[in-house]
């Protein structure tokens, strides 16, 4: 590329937010209409939130704001359709650790793959092991043990069980378990009277239920959770008024609880799952399906120790239900604090033993010294993770590519023709689509040294477009030095943009610093930006 016009961007980046929040609502199954009565939310609420995924999505207006308004819009819904207030903060607890975890990986870690592969590394690498410590982490701090919550016994319920070529999801387990609890069929549970000539009235609806309930069991599509609700729900309240004695079934309203708490979260577990395997595979998902369960054996080992000494205070003092509760969240506070640094300390411990063998796999009898110190899963999860980066190459030359863009910057005397024999280099070495944000930065600083603001954003805005999800830990530099050039060159949409970004990613502001960002500082910091010069 010669000094002309920037180029159009290239796709190397992790999904955007709004992508995510997107797919976890979609995961959900809350925003269709066709079966919406049980969420509360009329027709007009829900198109103001598929407007703000949609405008989420497209990076427009406060990415923060909008983030978080989408995310307590997601926990409404949810709350709205499962009566239980626990079971509904520990699910969005766990929803916002996973969040969180990919916000930070945004934050911390460059990619050189496309969005699909992005995908599949945070899944290996980071999405299970969280998914799987969270859950456990909120189940006990809510204590949802002496909530009295029925669930399917096979423990894996809400996992796909894959043998032979088929795969059993979760939602027909779920199905199939709520059949079993009533002690009837598929078709006495949906059309107790099909047979009974007083059906006949009233069978067209009862017979629909039947035939969506045949299609969800045999797989044919996963349903709204509006329409999955409303089938099961109205099924439940049917069983109860049954003339003929032989098909009522009386279902406790607890009972029923568990049962929407179940469907809730095997609809959730066989959409995400059936998305992973029509995107990597079958057995990328069965890669990730034996992960998770190795990594729950070793973690819920790990807390037996916990659990028993809690259980043991609890029964010498023979408190109230709240008292307990709030032992369990105190007591699990700490020990969480107490995890996360023990886990920090293993990790640098074996950091420091790769580095001294060279990065070369540790002995098997290194590995079982460390775990006999410290425990199977904060050791082992640690050796996964790293085997789960192993399994994705870097393209040969690309971090000397990213240190020689960073030369680069760093000259005062940098000129474009220096730019132009960079990225002849990396695209010989076929690494451009990895480094789409450089050459643009570049180009700015050359711009922004001969005072020549204006052309100089223009490269500074692919930049910054093209860094978001993409350049990890190099950001702060990059985003800080957009926030200046909009400033300089009057956009005041565009500074806030860049602001705001870097208020998402957690990242410092000049001049603004610890400051709230209210208009008044946001206009203060445009005005200073606008004289002051930095050597870029």
């Amino acid at each position: 590329m010669n000094a002309g016009a920037p180029k159009s961007p290239m796709n190397c980046s992790f999904p955007n937010f709004g992508k995510i929040v997107k797919f976890a609502f979609d995961a959900t199954g809350l925003l269709p209409r066709k079966r919406g009565d049980c969420d509360g939310l009329s027709e007009q609420e829900k198109k103001r939130i598929q407007k703000q995924l949609e405008r989420l999505i497209d990076e427009e207006g406060a990415l923060q704001e909008r983030c978080g308004e989408l995310i307590q819009s997601l926990a409404y819904i949810s709350a709205g359709t499962i009566n239980h207030p626990k079971v509904n903060l520990a699910i969005g607890d766990v929803a916002i650790d996973l969040f969180e975890v990919y916000h930070l990986v945004i934050r911390s870690d460059g990619t050189y793959l496309s969005e699909m592969e992005n995908i599949r590394w945070f899944c290996r690498s980071y999405a299970i092991q969280r998914l799987g410590l969270s859950i456990q982490k909120h189940l006990l701090r809510y204590n949802l043990a002496k909530e009295g919550l029925e669930t399917p016994v096979d423990t894996d319920w809400y996992l796909p069980t894959m043998a032979e070529g088929t795969t059993v999801w979760p939602l027909e387990k779920a199905i199939r378990w709520i059949y079993q609890v009533c002690e009837t069929n598929q078709t006495r549970f949906h059309f107790p009277e099909k047979d009974a000539k007083v059906a006949i009235v009233r069978c067209s609806e009862q017979q629909q239920n039947l035939e969506n309930a045949a299609d969800w069991l045999n797989g044919k599509r996963v349903p709204s959770w509006p329409a999955l609700h409303w089938n099961f729900s109205t099924s439940l309240e049917r069983l109860g008024t049954v003339a003929d004695p032989r098909f009522r079934r009386e279902v406790p309203s607890e009972r029923r609880e568990s049962m929407m708490v179940v469907l809730f979260l095997a609809r959730v577990a066989t959409y995400v799952c059936k998305a992973i395997s029509e995107a990597f595979g079958q057995a990328f998902l069965a890669q990730l399906i034996d992960q998770f369960q190795q990594q729950r054996a070793w973690l819920i080992s790990d807390l037996e120790p916990f659990n028993k000494n809690i259980k043991s205070y609890l029964s010498k003092i023979h408190t109230t239900a709240d008292i307990c509760d709030e032992v369990w969240w105190v007591e699990s506070e700490q020990y969480w604090s107490w995890f996360t640094n023990r886990s920090i300390a293993i990790s640098k411990e074996l950091n420091r033993l790769l580095s001294q063998n060279n990065y070369a796999t540790l002995s098997e009898g290194t590995v079982s010294a460390l775990v006999a110190k410290h425990g199977d899963y904060s050791v082992r999860t640690i050796l996964e993770q790293i085997k789960a980066h192993s399994e994705f190459i870097m393209p040969e030359g690309f971090p000397q590519a990213v240190l020689e863009g960073i030369d680069l910057k760093s000259r005062q005397s940098l000129k474009d023709g220096d730019i132009d024999r960079y990225v002849d280099a990396i695209t010989h070495r076929g690494l451009t689509h990895c480094l789409p944000w450089m050459e643009p930065w570049l180009r700015a600083c050359i711009r922004y040294r001969c005072q020549d603001y204006e052309s100089a954003f223009g490269y500074m805005e692919l930049a910054f477009e093209q860094a978001k999800y993409c350049a990890g830990n190099r950001q702060y530099e990059l985003v800080n030095q957009f926030i200046e050039l909009a400033a300089k060159t009057d956009r005041w949409k565009c500074f806030k943009k860049g602001v705001d970004w870097a208020h998402y990613l957690g990242l410092s502001v000049r001049w603004l610093r610890d400051r709230e960002p209210t208009v008044e500082n946001l206009r203060d910091t445009f005005e200073i930006m606008k004289t002051m010069q930095y050597r870029m």
